[in-house]
């Protein structure tokens, strides 16, 4: 009796761990699908300010350092760095082009157009377990490094954050 209820153990915990793990696949999917509704929604409303603009990060995170046209944010032991220039002579998609060009790796590369507004999602895999992640929307990026597991939500987290920034 005691083999079975340890064979029934070993089952259930197998089926907990398969049900945890994901695929660069469903991350990639996942991650546009949140991203591309984040960008087509209305923004978050600030909650945080910079010398330059107004952004929106969630709850649990904070603002940890700012320098010229950065904004270094912490959460959950995670860093995250929000990069804004405002160079309308250049383009929205200014940002994006220099960022898209420092690679030709990317596995995720796409772009969005709406209202004016022009943003982006970047995924590039750096070792076997970490993974570049940027997301931007016209002259705001922000960018972070992270495991296959938390791609989707950090891209969609980040995407809100980037959609709320305002210039002041």
């Amino acid at each position: 009796m005691k083999k079975f209820s340890l064979l029934i153990l070993l089952l259930a915990l197998s089926a907990v761990l398969a049900a945890c793990n994901t695929t660069i696949e469903e991350q990639r999917d996942k991650t546009l699908e949140e991203v591309e509704a984040v960008f087509n929604a209305d923004p978050e409303r600030a909650n945080e300010e910079g010398q330059d603009l107004e952004f929106h990060i969630p709850y649990f995170s904070e603002v940890a350092e700012e320098a010229d046209h950065n904004i270094v944010i912490e959460k959950s032991n995670e860093t995250y760095v929000l990069f804004h220039h405002l160079n309308e002579e250049a383009g929205q998609d200014a940002i994006y082009t220099m960022t898209e060009a420092s690679s030709e790796e990317w596995l995720v590369n796409e772009t969005f157009e709406a209202n004016d507004q022009f943003g982006y999602v970047l995924l590039r895999q750096i070792d076997e377990e970490e993974y570049e992640l940027v997301t931007g929307v016209n002259h705001v990026k922000v960018t972070t490094v992270t495991d296959l597991q938390n791609i989707a939500d950090n891209a969609e987290w980040m995407m809100e954050t980037a959609r709320s920034a305002q210039w002041k």
